[in-house]
């Protein structure tokens, strides 16, 4: 009798660990997941469902040396954003920077748990001769001290994952706010070969006043992108190149009257913007 409680002891503790392990595979998957995504805001919800996808399929060994690499890392700054970009475009890479010593600590606990994961599914059955009591009470200090390994790496990564989930829902929850999305308007429109060429024009084609007449910019913008001048209110949401100037809030931009009566607009670069840098 005392065999067979002790059996079935065993077996609810290779449970209890089995399920832990699970969890934790599960939550470093969900880590790499939604630790890093990118792409234009409608794709969005696609590409990472399609990364989560991907991720699900693959073996704890892989996730736990994927997160290595991606999340516990110093940061990197990486863009795998289009030269040319069409629409607003998101890119979101969660890391815990960590110097030499804590990233090979988190390696060598990380690989811990593989190994201690690999030995309970693979290999444990074979050495544990259930009709034996003296191996039984071995086969249960040992899951008991499984566990005990176990359990404080759980509770990190779950801390861990807690910490990246609120950080993903302020982002998410500022991004779907008004002000989130004028944000990402005027990040994809600053961010424009057309707004770097309004740059460019109010530079070469200035006054000695520092102004430019918009007509003369235009002309200028017509000869490198003439398909989006003709377009405007497509790409950019705005039907005249005025609106744009505006939009971007980084000139200054004036109605002079002319000595015909009429009146021509002038823009020039806001003066505290002088020496920013776009890309052309």
């Amino acid at each position: 009798m005392e065999l067979e409680t002790l059996k079935n002891e065993v077996l609810r503790k290779i449970g209890r660990n089995v399920m832990l392990f699970q969890q934790m595979e599960f939550m470093l998957k969900c880590f790499l997941a939604n630790g890093q995504f990118s792409g234009y805001a409608s794709e969005l919800a696609k590409n990472i469902e399609q990364r989560r996808e991907t991720i699900h399929k693959q073996t704890m060994g892989q996730v736990v040396k994927q997160c290595l690499e991606k999340i516990f890392s110093a940061f990197k700054e990486t863009t795998n954003a289009p030269e040319e970009l069409t629409a607003a475009w998101v890119s979101f890479r969660y890391t815990i920077e960590c110097d030499d010593t804590y990233y090979e600590g988190r390696k060598n606990a990380l690989d811990s748990i593989v190994a201690e994961r690999n030995d309970l599914i693979h290999h444990l059955l074979p050495k544990w001769n259930s009709s034996s009591l003296e191996s039984s009470i071995a086969t249960e200090q040992y899951l008991d001290q499984q566990r005990e390994k176990i359990l404080p790496e759980f509770e990190l990564l779950k801390s861990q994952i807690q910490a990246m989930q609120e950080t993903i829902k302020k982002h998410t929850d500022f991004l779907a706010s008004d002000e989130g999305e004028k944000q990402v308007e005027l990040s994809f429109l600053r961010g424009s070969q057309l707004v770097a060429l309004l740059f460019e024009a109010a530079k070469q084609r200035a006054r000695p006043d520092g102004w430019v007449a918009l007509s003369n910019a235009a002309q200028f913008i017509r000869l490198h992108v003439p398909e989006e001048v003709a377009d405007l209110e497509k790409i950019y949401g705005h039907k005249k190149l005025k609106d744009i100037i505006l939009a971007t809030e980084l000139f200054d931009i004036i109605d002079e009257p002319t000595d015909k009566g009429g009146v021509r607009v002038l823009y020039r670069i806001k003066p505290d913007l002088k020496t920013l840098q776009l890309n052309t």
